[in-house]
């Protein structure tokens, strides 16, 4: 073999050596890595995972490949994981970090932080994406144990003064901007000091426990329940006025009345219960409730007292007539598109259905099949009215395209937090009729009204471009 033939033959060789070589680095490492790893396609599916990912999630190799990441399984309420190619397209980085909880093949609970960047191609349209999964589970869970902490007090479980007063000032402005009733209670064991003094502080620290405890019981999920100091507590009840709030009272006081704690002593509570009124701030519903417990004091302990003044005013916002309470859809409201004006009243009537049903059910267990469908509704109406916006060239498109976007996850976060109990269905309606009526509907529609007056959409004799000039 002439010399020439023979290098050509060894640089070959030598290349394919070499290109072997990288290939079985890559897979000795890809196997070995520390964290589950796995290569997404265009699609957001798996096309190719290494074992750790497979173990985390105990899913074989065979059936993690064709997986797509949106696919995997999440715990009850938390929502899917979207489709990482589509997100990192639309990302002005190379790379997309974020942490998330998965449900493995047993159950058990899995947080990851998930990290997506680009394995080929340019960074704006790779040919697909390296995802690595890093275990976060244990750190997440010491982290979320030293925030109980420090915001709970550790006697009682109750939060302490300062995530009390935190969450109590959010929980306020949700309820002035959707509008619905919250009600305040100050509670304060009777003769506290004499359980110290005649059974000592063990003996207190019990009782205090105790009406933990009962409290607790007597809550729902939503509701904040703190200890302000001492033997003093407060309770945050959202979507709930005075007559509500008395029997959550009633049924606190009448349960820690009836325990027998060891030593055949009884404790008792006063309850004293305020009602925010408009506009209203927590320091001043705080010395009402506050007011009112020391007045339950003075009428004799172990009693619950709400002034009258705070029922008078629940009496003149309960009228007979609830029921018969609508929104009502104007001209003024239309913007000259047939399909949509129709969609828009389809959504008022919607919204008038779940408060009918709220009024004829007080625990609103017909109120989210009523969201559900308003939410199926909304989503179909935000894809005609973008064709239609988009057609017309909307300068601002892109912009009401973003808060559909941001309404329609704010939505499913309300749905999913109904589901779970978090919020009443009160605060639902309020969502609807704030967020997505008042503030979408009568303001951000509105922004293109005038738009459509400059052009001749859909059957006019000339459809605008965004390039053509306002003057043509």
């Amino acid at each position: 073999m002439p010399l020439t033939r023979r290098r050509h033959v060894a640089r070959t060789v030598n290349a394919k050596r070499k290109l072997f070589s990288e290939h079985e680095r890559f897979r000795v490492a890809f196997e070995l890595a520390g964290v589950g790893i796995g290569l997404v396609d265009q699609h957001g599916r798996f096309f190719e995972v290494n074992g750790h990912l497979a173990e985390m999630f105990g899913i074989p190799k065979s059936q993690l490949v064709g997986t797509s990441l949106g696919n995997l399984s999440v715990p009850e309420g938390d929502s899917r994981a979207l489709n990482p190619t589509k997100t990192a397209t639309n990302c002005s980085f190379g790379q997309l970090v974020f942490e998330k909880r998965f449900l493995s093949a047993n159950g058990k609970v899995i947080w990851a932080e998930v990290s997506c960047r680009p394995g080929g191609g340019s960074t704006e349209s790779p040919e697909f994406l390296v995802a690595s999964f890093h275990d976060i589970t244990e750190r997440k869970f010491l982290q979320n144990a030293l925030e109980k902490q420090a915001s709970v007090d550790s006697l009682t479980t109750a939060l302490n003064r300062l995530s009390f007063d935190d969450r109590a000032h959010g929980e306020l402005q949700r309820s002035g901007r959707h509008g619905y009733k919250l009600s305040l209670v100050m509670a304060d064991l009777d003769l506290f000091k004499a359980v110290n003094d005649n059974y000592g502080h063990t003996a207190g620290d019990h009782v205090l426990s105790v009406f933990g405890e009962i409290t607790r019981s007597c809550l729902r999920t939503m509701d904040l329940f703190g200890r302000w100091g001492g033997e003093e507590f407060l309770i945050l009840l959202p979507d709930t006025g005075p007559s509500g709030a008395k029997r959550v009272c009633e049924r606190i006081r009448s349960a820690l009345e009836a325990h027998d704690f060891p030593g055949g002593f009884k404790v008792t509570t006063s309850l004293g219960v305020a009602s925010r009124r408009a506009g209203e701030n927590f320091s001043s519903l705080l010395d009402r409730a506050d007011a009112a417990m020391y007045q339950a004091k003075r009428d004799g302990r172990n009693r619950v007292y709400i002034s009258l003044d705070d029922l008078r005013r629940e009496s003149v916002r309960r009228p007979d007539r609830l029921g018969r309470l609508e929104m009502h859809w104007r001209k003024v409201y239309a913007c000259g598109n047939p399909q949509i004006d129709a969609e828009h009243q389809q959504k008022f009537k919607i919204a008038n259905r779940i408060l009918a049903a709220m009024s004829s059910d007080p625990e609103g267990a017909a109120v989210g099949p009523l969201f559900e469908q308003l939410l199926t509704h909304i989503e179909e109406h935000f894809k005609h009215e973008e064709a239609f916006l988009e057609a017309i060239a909307y300068p601002q498109f892109e912009a009401h395209q973003q808060s559909h976007r941001n309404l329609l996850a704010l939505a499913n976060d309300f749905a999913t937090r109904y589901r779970n109990k978090e919020i009443t269905a009160g605060a639902l309606f309020g969502f609807i009729i704030h967020d997505i009526v008042a503030t979408h509907t009568m303001r951000e529609d509105r922004k293109y009204y005038s738009w459509i007056k400059k052009v001749r959409p859909f059957g006019g004799k000339k459809r605008r471009s965004r390039t053509d000039d306002d003057g043509a």
